[in-house]
């Protein structure tokens, strides 16, 4: 028994430490423009409805509320649809981390000067002012108040970031107690890339 304790502990770290180097091998990429984009237009509500069924069987079983609203014009972007989906789904996996049970996490769409903003808003405690700065760097982890134990590499938000710049887009976080939101904020011609 103790044998196969030790087994499964073993599979699971060669496990983690397998996803810090593909997520490391991404990083670069994108931050060195080598991966291409597969650049199109495509609907923001159904790249929402994706994310939420991700996420709905946890949320749910929390009591937070997963919602999500498009406003007026907002509702197509160009640009990759699998490689901004990989940026909500973290965004959204980290507000859930961070919100108590019976929170909410609220997905939208909006415009601003021509450009498609996207946010994923929670309900946690907050990321405290000195972290701020910090939360887009490598291997970067906020203290233990906004993590409760539990996280993941580090990597998420330096990819997401990437991701969103290679789009030429920009992504920005603001906090305060008991609400963060992230904010992608995106050219609606995204660059050819």
């Amino acid at each position: 028994m103790t044998r196969e304790r030790y087994f499964g502990i073993l599979e699971r770290e060669t496990g983690r430490l397998d996803r810090i180097v593909r997520d490391l091998l991404d990083l670069a990429r994108f931050e060195n423009g080598v991966t291409a984009l597969d650049t199109r237009l495509f609907d923001i509500q159904r790249l929402f409805e994706h994310v939420i069924a991700r996420h709905e069987h946890d949320a749910r079983g929390r009591g937070i509320a997963l919602t999500s609203r498009i406003a007026f014009g907002a509702d197509q972007v160009t640009g990759d649809p699998d490689r901004i989906e990989q940026v909500l789904e973290n965004l959204v996996a980290n507000a859930l981390r961070h919100t108590p049970d019976g929170g909410a996490v609220t997905l939208s769409a909006s415009t601003n000067d021509g450009d498609i903003v996207l946010t994923v808003q929670d309900s946690g405690a907050g990321i405290r002012p000195e972290h701020l700065p910090h939360v887009f760097e490598r291997f970067y982890k906020v203290d233990v108040a906004r993590s409760n134990g539990s996280g993941g590499s580090g990597l998420g938000l330096s990819i997401s970031n990437a991701i969103v710049k290679r789009h030429g887009g920009a992504l920005h976080v603001a906090s305060g107690p008991g609400e963060t939101t992230f904010t992608v904020r995106l050219p609606q011609t995204a660059p050819l890339a």
